[in-house]
């Protein structure tokens, strides 16, 4: 599904040279539930940002799901992003003056849906994350761990081929988070593809697969990343 081969990526910040990724790979398979772990400044960031098509590597080859991505136009970007790529952030990222069902139907106007497949669609990812009976609710009037369930609905609605989830329990509670990260594997089970970048090991070690990085290199043990 998501083939990243020799992936480089600097940044030059002032007279600093940052090597955000350091001859990276990873081959993440349909289906697949992967966590990518590391600390601040390691480079997962980064690594997100190239695999849901937000940034470009320097070097390196990326196909997600048989499309190199470096021949696609800023158009076929734009609509790669919007129907094979799902994201849910830290942040959450809704719109307090629109309600659930609103948000989460929101970026289906991009994909040329009716507005009747897109409420449906809406209201069944609602429905999937166990929030069928909030779907009028808006986000001030919703916890956070149902906030994040929102934006994950958000991110189910498109029907995206892979979901990249960037610290999705970093701004819960842990009872919260727990729920979260059981909705996260069910979902994997539900036969999505998903990738999960996080700094806690402990969420970490809930996917199928753990890869773990360091300077911007990716190890698949904490042995070889030299952590422990």
């Amino acid at each position: 599904m998501l083939q990243l081969e020799h992936i480089f990526k600097t940044y030059y910040v002032g007279d600093e040279t940052v090597h955000a990724l350091d001859d990276a790979s990873l081959h993440v398979r349909p289906k697949e539930f992967v966590a990518i772990c590391g600390p601040s400044g390691s480079g997962k960031t980064t690594l997100m940002n190239v695999m849901g098509c937000l940034d470009t590597p320097d070097s390196g080859r990326y196909i997600l799901d048989g499309v190199n991505i470096a021949e696609c136009t800023d158009k076929e970007l734009s609509l790669i992003r919007s129907e094979k790529i799902g994201f849910v952030f830290q942040q959450f990222n809704l719109l307090d003056s629109m309600s659930a069902l609103e948000n989460v139907e929101l970026p289906l106007i991009y994909q040329k849906l009716s507005q009747k497949e897109r409420l449906e669609r809406a209201k069944a990812a609602l429905d999937q994350v166990g929030l069928g009976n909030r779907m009028q609710h808006r986000p001030s009037q919703l916890s956070g761990g149902q906030q994040q369930r929102v934006a994950i609905a958000r991110a189910l609605a498109s029907n995206a081929r892979v979901i990249l989830a960037d610290e999705p329990t970093g701004n819960l509670d842990s009872k919260s988070g727990n729920d979260i990260m059981r909705l996260i594997q069910r979902l994997s089970q539900e036969e999505n593809t998903i990738v999960l970048i996080t700094h806690n090991a402990e969420v970490a070690m809930q996917a199928q697969r753990t890869v773990y990085v360091r300077d911007g290199r990716l190890y698949n043990t904490l042995e070889e990343a030299g952590i422990v």
